[in-house]
């Protein structure tokens, strides 16, 4: 059978245990194929303990960057299950991490280390950079590392840059009238508290059951005038391997379409081509993750 024409932008995710102290089952998607500056890295953490390099140390990079810490229990998406302790800034503030949350590291700003001092779970650890070579610069330790449970939330610099992840129920006609699908699960839109410096997208959403559509015209293509990516992952945070479910989605003015079984990214250009999009099959509920990292301008006008 002859290969899809768009068969390069659908990519089942290579998972490796190829990092440092406990972060586990890694996938990364690189834009340099497809000529857009993006860097998209996850996995999963499965126990306490430091997150990144030894000695645990800030660093700095010139690029953009969203640190996602994401709870995958389909019941409560905002629980995380655990306690992250994360400094920000050259001031070394202090911010702990109890719920599914977002930090927006601008170009420029010191962040880590990083430290996970408590689990009850395991969550979902999801990088999404503005480049295709991801580089840092390291600092030297933090000479007055703040204490934990300190910050005056009132007067801390870096506030501005966290996000508590807030999940809405996505019930029936939530798309309008063309679209009356419910897939039982919860949605996120996470973005930048200020586009001006660092504009970006996500949006976060489990799936419990199927058929369920998307897209306030369901059954036609659209395009976008930004990139985004498109991640289908599983809830199952001991084996990030497993999708439990099925999708099938139409890309490119030839309207192929791909059948969707494992943890998959599919890259969409801006002004490409993509959608219907439906979910036929959920085994065990699943999350789709949609991630503009240049952020959204709505539908182009632009006629697919």
């Amino acid at each position: 059978m002859a290969a899809k024409k768009n068969q390069k932008y659908v990519i089942e995710l290579d998972f490796k245990n190829d990092k440092p102290g406990f972060f586990r089952q890694v996938a990364a998607v690189n834009g340099k194929e497809f000529g857009i500056d993006f860097n998209v890295e996850y996995g999963t953490y499965i126990a306490p303990g430091n997150m990144g390099m030894e000695p645990p140390r800030p660093h700095t990079h010139d690029y953009n960057q969203v640190m996602l810490f994401l709870g995958c229990d389909a019941a409560d998406m905002g629980e995380l299950g655990a306690q992250v302790e994360l400094n920000l800034g050259d001031e070394g503030e202090t911010y702990m991490i109890t719920t599914s949350s977002a930090i927006a590291v601008p170009s420029g700003l010191a962040h880590y280390p990083a430290n996970i001092v408590r689990m009850d779970r395991r969550f979902v650890y999801m990088e999404v950079s503005t480049t295709v070579d991801n580089s840092m610069k390291t600092l030297p330790a933090l000479k007055n590392r703040q204490e934990p449970g300190t910050l005056d939330f009132l007067k801390a610099k870096q506030m501005k840059h966290t996000t508590n992840i807030p999940f809405i129920r996505k019930g029936a006609w939530m798309y309008g009238a063309r679209n009356r699908d419910d897939s039982g699960g919860h949605l996120a839109f996470i973005g930048s508290k200020d586009p001006a410096v660092f504009d970006y997208l996500v949006m976060h959403e489990s799936i419990k059951h199927a058929p369920y559509r998307f897209g306030p015209i369901p059954d036609k293509p659209h395009v976008h005038p930004k990139p985004e990516i498109l991640f289908f992952m599983g809830t199952d945070v001991n084996d990030l391997t497993k999708l439990g479910a099925e999708a099938e989605l139409v890309l490119g003015k030839e309207l192929e379409t791909f059948t969707i079984t494992k943890p998959t990214a599919v890259i969409i250009p801006g002004g490409f081509p993509h959608c219907p999009l439906t979910i036929t099959r959920v085994d065990r509920p699943m999350i789709l993750t949609d991630v503009r990292p240049y952020g959204s301008e709505g539908i182009s006008p632009k006629k697919p």
